[in-house]
């Protein structure tokens, strides 16, 4: 399973009235029985996910199991690493098989697209029986909304440092020779 394209949408789009990450997700077939196992892993190591049944639209009923999964994952971990809750949805692409569209609404661009990639590898993760650090890429999730919403003091220095070494500290008048002056 891999993310093949995403892109962000403003509000008003297609799909919903809010800002949305629009993502194309490409899946392998995935078996009943491996997508229980997923899901009781995913319940484990997520909780918080045996809530979200039913916040996600399904727009076909040819939407496999593991793809609601994922985008469950994805809002899962919005939730907890920056309490943010949106409900999306989910739909095949028409005429390629095995590619399906998620759509998910965010309040903080700089998570939407890595909270989506985080759950694609923790589901890639459990379906392959690895474990996963959820706790290390919460923390990370966590610690790229807050670099990003932060107003970066280094680019005021640098700033600053380029006038300091364009702006001449005499007046120009004072660097030209005294015959040119007169």
């Amino acid at each position: 399973m891999k993310i093949i394209d995403q892109r962000y949408l403003e509000s008003g789009n297609r799909y919903s009235t809010q800002t949305c990450l629009l993502s194309i997700l490409e899946l392998d077939a995935v078996s009943e029985e491996a997508t229980e196992k997923l899901q009781e892993r995913l319940y484990a190591a997520l909780p918080g996910l045996a809530r979200l049944r039913g916040l996600v639209g399904k727009r076909a009923d040819a939407v496999p199991p593991v793809v609601e999964l994922v985008q469950q994952t994805a809002l899962e971990l919005r939730r907890l690493a920056l309490n943010e809750v949106t409900v999306g949805f989910v739909d095949v692409v028409p005429r390629m098989q095995g590619r399906y569209r998620m759509v998910l609404p965010y309040s903080a661009k700089s998570a939407a697209a890595p909270a989506l990639k985080m759950a694609t590898q923790l589901v890639n993760a459990m379906l392959a029986g690895r474990s996963f650090n959820v706790k290390a890429g919460l923390a990370r999730l966590r610690a790229l909304a807050d670099r990003r919403s932060k107003p970066r003091g280094s680019l005021m220095q640098t700033a600053r440092t380029i006038l300091m070494s364009v702006i001449p500290k005499q007046p120009l008048a004072m660097l030209l020779p005294a015959h040119r002056l007169g």
